[in-house]
């Protein structure tokens, strides 16, 4: 008797590995929960691809499907989730690792835009500060071309190659 082995596909935790990188915040509502519980998270993808991964699921032990009723674009979605998280803390119900909160919908919106508004305008600004410290770092002017620049190697088949080029 002969059994198979399959793993079980597990969902990664976003938000530790997530800092730095461009994706979207998203609330989910279902229906097998009590209303204004809601489920805050973030993904690189879109808000609704993530409902319908969760909607999937297999293993998912919530009843109820699950629906997306707010998503918005940050360039840090690891920093934006984390601030958020801390915002609704006190309004946190469930198991931990879960992150289901209960507020009301149309202020939490509104506390989330305004968080990520801030943080895409700190990513800016630091933008702005590494780029104006590259062009401090830039030569003038070159005062040699590259090929006159690029010493070629003592011997063999690259220094003949050289000689070709330039030849």
């Amino acid at each position: 008797m002969t059994t198979s082995y399959r793993p079980q596909r597990t969902l990664p935790r976003e938000p530790q590995f997530m800092h730095g990188t461009p994706g979207t915040i998203y609330i989910l509502q279902n229906d097998g929960l009590r209303q204004g519980l809601y489920k805050i998270g973030a993904t690189r993808r879109s808000g609704v691809s993530k409902a319908m991964e969760l909607n999937r699921d297999q293993q998912q032990l919530i009843p109820g499907v699950y629906e997306c009723v707010f998503e918005l674009h940050t360039k840090d979605c690891g920093q934006a989730l984390d601030e958020i998280l801390k915002t609704f803390q006190q309004q946190r119900r469930g198991k931990r690792g879960e992150e289901f909160y209960e507020f009301d919908l149309d202020d939490a919106a509104g506390k989330i835009a305004n968080t990520i508004a801030t943080i895409n305008r700190q990513g800016l600004i630091r933008q702005q500060h590494t780029l104006s410290m590259m062009r401090h770092l830039e030569p003038d002017e070159p005062t040699t071309s590259n090929a006159e620049a690029f010493t070629p190697p003592p011997s063999g088949i690259f220094r003949k190659a050289i000689q070709w080029v330039n030849g």
